[in-house]
């Protein structure tokens, strides 16, 4: 099952995050990025999850997990 997290320190202050999570099968990918201070990178990323979450990765992950 594709998961992905990526994560480039911009600069001394900010950082820029990609999370991605796709079906087994890749018919679905869903995608999506985030930038800010890191100082806030905890809370970026759980704002990422979020957004993935919304915009479709629960029932992915839900799927995945109730076949398995």
């Amino acid at each position: 099952m594709p998961i992905a997290c990526y994560a480039i320190h911009r600069g001394e202050k900010q950082i820029w995050l990609r999370g991605l999570v796709g079906s087994p099968d890749g018919t679905q990918i869903i995608r999506d990025d985030i930038s800010g201070s890191v100082n806030d990178a905890e809370a970026l990323g759980i704002e990422l999850a979020e957004r993935l979450l919304q915009r479709g990765a629960g029932d992915i992950l839900r799927e995945v997990y109730e076949n398995y």
